[in-house]
């Protein structure tokens, strides 16, 4: 059976779309199934068009990662204007949509629009995670996040962020220079991500601990059957305050065991 507008309409409003709103929107639309509409550009404007009229611009804002990961580690020049987002078809939908405000990272960018769409995106650190980035300055507005088609166990983001303020010890900063254009200018600047050291063999899994702890916190995830899918929303803070909390006892809690080689111990 396919969805159409009318069914995307119900889905959000019943998980709780609402005016004012932050959101930030997780995509795979892939798993909603087939559409009315075979047009692709139909499908996108249908699912943002439904989400602009119930957040309202001029009071809340959607935001979207637009990493371009692929540009790690190559001499592809980012160009915050002009550099497709990796994230999926509405993300780069999204990112073109007038008055859009995309953070500026080559790798880790993020794309917003609405009321708060330059706060969370414009004049970020040069880091992916951590103070000043767009997931710190969401969890500041206490956005909204919205997963659309896969459940939040193989989307969040957010605890890349939370796994750097909390300080875990498999992961690392590591700096790039990396061509960027600035102002219309090829430059080489700084950027950092915060990687997993290779030899730890890391695994992240939020099924095991992370998502768990989070309802034994007496937090819900909302759920709603879009398609033949299911769309998912949770509060960011909720979910930051209690993975901080397990972390503060289990710095492993995000992986599916710990590391056994130790290279921060060296």
């Amino acid at each position: 059976m396919k969805y159409n507008l009318k069914d995307i309409k119900r889905a959000y409003e019943d998980i709780g779309i609402s005016e004012g709103m932050v959101v930030a929107v997780k995509t795979d639309l892939r798993f909603l199934g087939p559409y009315e509409s075979k047009d692709q550009s139909q499908l996108l404007k249908d699912h943002l068009s439904v989400l602009v009229d119930l957040i309202d611009l001029s009071k809340g804002s959607i935001v979207v990662s637009t990493g371009t990961t692929s540009l790690c580690n190559t001499d592809n020049v980012f160009d915050i204007n002009n550099t497709p987002s990796e994230m999926g078809s509405l993300t780069e939908f999204i990112r073109n949509y007038p008055g859009a405000v995309r953070s500026f990272h080559p790798f880790n960018s993020y794309a917003a629009i609405g009321k708060y769409a330059n706060h969370i995106c414009g004049s970020t650190t040069r880091h992916s995670v951590g103070p000043d980035t767009p997931e710190a300055r969401l969890l500041e507005l206490d956005a909204k996040y919205l997963s659309l088609g896969l459940h939040p166990v193989h989307t969040t983001t957010l605890i890349h962020h939370i796994e750097k303020i909390m300080g875990v010890p498999y992961r690392y900063v590591k700096e790039f220079i990396h061509p960027v254009l600035r102002d219309e200018k090829l430059v080489y600047e700084p950027f950092y991500l915060n990687l997993r050291y290779l030899e730890c063999n890391a695994v992240m899994n939020l099924e095991r601990k992370i998502y768990p702890f989070f309802e034994e916190c007496g937090y819900k995830i909302k759920e709603e059957r879009l398609g033949r899918g299911m769309i998912y929303l949770f509060t960011m803070n909720e979910l930051y305050s209690s993975a901080v909390k397990l972390l503060s006892n289990d710095l492993f809690a995000c992986l599916e065991d710990e590391p056994i080689l130790k290279p921060y111990r060296n």
